[in-house]
């Protein structure tokens, strides 16, 4: 038997403190409700009610008990123009017990009267999540588990079953734990999310959250206070001591009119039909960096000729980037191919790159060890890149990306 366990409230039961309780039961997992974000409404059709007084409670407490298996059933419907996943929302519920939902005529005066009402409970309260919750700087104190409230700051692809999550919060403290993605398919970059029954791990040595099977992530409605807040959290300056750690390492940052863009994998970009768009986020690892001689990274570049030269030798000119990354992710990492990512600066596109700006390498001994340093990173194993990338004429071409270590 598996149950599912809500905090609810509608504009008849909200006072400070006060909620009612859903629980439901079901013999199988996936006939329970995954709330994936908070501020949607539900739906329970014949649970029972029961009422006592509670320790904290002014009035009854109130408890509704569903029986999936029974008699009772569930739907979920969205207060948002969108569903949690990204889809456009309709009138009808967007996840639902059963084979099939029923929809008559008052139900959608009910469900319109509870979206506005939850839109606007969400935006002028700040909805934390009760005694449970921690802040990030502090959850290391605590021996059993807790709530959190962060901004999701990176998504990262371990396998073709797991991301690894980037956490930071209002304390500014920088926390990472893993999420399946058929559980967990609607976390993104950027997301404010509550992580309800995290563990801290004390056995790693990276500051880590440990989700059990009945942990959930959960993001919010678009008009959510606490999320506005939230999404104001940026990611701290480069830590070294990340490079020092065996998890993988994300050296690259992409701009943030970006942050939305969906990531796409190798074998999607060169192998899939992707002739929709021309702008692509891709997250790879680099095999080998191109030209292996770092001084001819950097090359003179005509802008009349649109030609380029080695820079050896020459005084003053335009310099640019032209470097190949021979690239492999989690999608391509079982074949035996290499994927080729250019970052070719001569029109402008991935100039912001590296911190060093194109400049003659033969000539500039600490511009090119900058630059060596950085072919170094690259390579590193399991370091990656998080970029932009533009289709032109069949190749992809960085841009909008910039390395932070």
């Amino acid at each position: 038997m598996f149950l599912c366990n809500l905090k609810v409230v509608d504009p008849s039961h909200y006072a400070k403190g006060e909620f009612a309780q859903i629980v439901l039961y079901a013999n199988k997992f996936e006939d329970l409700p995954i709330v994936q974000r908070l501020g949607d409404v539900i739906r329970v059709h014949r649970a029972r009610l029961t009422k006592w007084k509670g320790q904290g409670h002014s009035q009854h407490f109130r408890q509704f008990t569903a029986n999936i298996q029974q008699t009772s059933s569930w739907a979920l419907y969205s207060s948002d123009k969108s569903i949690p996943t990204g889809q456009h929302a309709t009138e009808g519920p967007y996840a639902f017990s059963g084979k099939r939902s029923t929809h008559e005529k008052q139900d959608s005066a009910i469900q319109s009267t509870l979206k506005k009402w939850a839109q606007n409970h969400f935006a002028k309260n700040n909805i934390e999540g009760g005694d449970k919750t921690r802040a990030l700087n502090v959850c290391h104190k605590e021996e059993k588990d807790f709530d959190v409230n962060a901004k999701v700051l990176q998504v990262f692809e371990l396998d073709e079953y797991t991301n690894e999550l980037k956490l930071r919060d209002a304390s500014g403290a920088t926390f990472y734990t893993l999420a399946i993605k058929l559980k967990f398919p609607h976390i993104k970059n950027g997301s404010v999310v509550r992580i309800r029954s995290a563990s801290f791990d004390s056995t790693s040595t990276k500051k880590v959250l440990i989700l059990q099977h009945y942990s959930n992530i959960m993001t919010h409605i678009s008009s959510s206070k606490l999320a506005a807040t939230l999404s104001k959290v940026k990611d701290s300056a480069a830590d070294a001591s990340a490079l020092r750690s065996n998890g993988p390492v994300v050296l690259t940052e992409v701009d943030k009119k970006h942050a939305a863009l969906p990531t796409s994998s190798l074998h999607d970009l060169f192998h899939g039909d992707n002739q929709k768009t021309s702008t692509f986020r891709v997250c790879f690892y680099v095999t080998r960096t191109e030209p292996g001689s770092v001084e001819e990274a950097c090359k003179l570049y005509n802008k009349s000729s649109k030609k380029t030269a080695s820079a050896k030798g020459s005084k003053g000119g335009d310099h640019i980037y032209q470097v190949q990354f021979l690239a492999k992710d989690v999608s391509t990492q079982h074949n035996n191919n290499v994927y080729k990512i250019l970052l070719y600066t001569h029109e402008g596109l991935g100039a912001n790159f590296f911190q060093q700006k194109a400049t003659n390498l033969h000539a500039d001994s600490k511009a090119q060890k900058k630059v060596a340093d950085a072919f170094n990173l690259l390579g590193r194993f399991n370091s990656w890149v998080d970029a932009v990338v533009e289709r032109r004429n069949g190749y992809y071409f960085i841009k909008d990306t910039r390395m932070v270590y």
